[in-house]
């Protein structure tokens, strides 16, 4: 899925956009600064709510740089398109990407209950449309971009980078 002679990758985090149409100014502004980054591979967390949007962050990167989850919100389109978890290797480095579900408060606990994630470095989510990036005491990274597109759940909006290599694993957040 994610194959690279590079020494390190730098990964576009965005999630839980619901929008209900490309045309979204936010959007084109996080995707001319992942152009700018010059980003490896994009991972959307899901909650896309249209199929558009997964089509459309195809056709801009690229098929295959493109990796994508779906979300609770998303519509059956989508679900039939998508996975639910996505487990990669990057640089020996193992990676658990999914959407997420349950309550903010204990979307940690909720995503360890539901999927076995003790062998994992790096679990990337969504749902919870805050960011989180924290490295807990067994060493596990938990990374979530937020959502840079809801006021409703949050007060704060967001999207997110992973640079990694061998060597470091540079999770980082911006805020909008």
């Amino acid at each position: 899925m994610i194959l690279t002679d590079n020494e390190q990758l730098l990964i576009g985090l965005i999630g839980d956009t619901h929008l209900p149409s490309k045309e979204s100014e936010v959007l084109n502004n996080i995707i001319n600064d992942f152009k700018d980054k010059k980003i490896d591979y994009l991972i959307h967390l899901g909650d896309f709510t249209d199929l558009e949007i997964f089509n459309f962050l195809q056709e801009t990167f690229g098929k295959k740089k493109v990796i994508g989850i779906r979300g609770n919100m998303d519509t059956r389109e989508i679900r039939n398109v998508l996975p639910e978890k996505i487990e990669i290797n990057l640089f020996d480095h193992k990676v658990f990407i999914t959407h997420g579900s349950g309550g903010p408060k204990n979307i940690i606990q909720t995503l360890n209950n539901k999927f076995d994630l003790k062998n994992y470095d790096i679990i990337i989510f969504g749902h919870i449309h805050h960011p989180y990036n924290e490295r807990w005491e067994d060493g596990k990274l938990y990374l979530s971009p937020g959502t840079p597109t809801d006021r409703r759940f949050t007060d704060i909006n967001s999207y997110g980078f992973l640079r990694i290599s061998k060597e470091k694993i540079e999770p980082e957040i911006v805020f909008l």
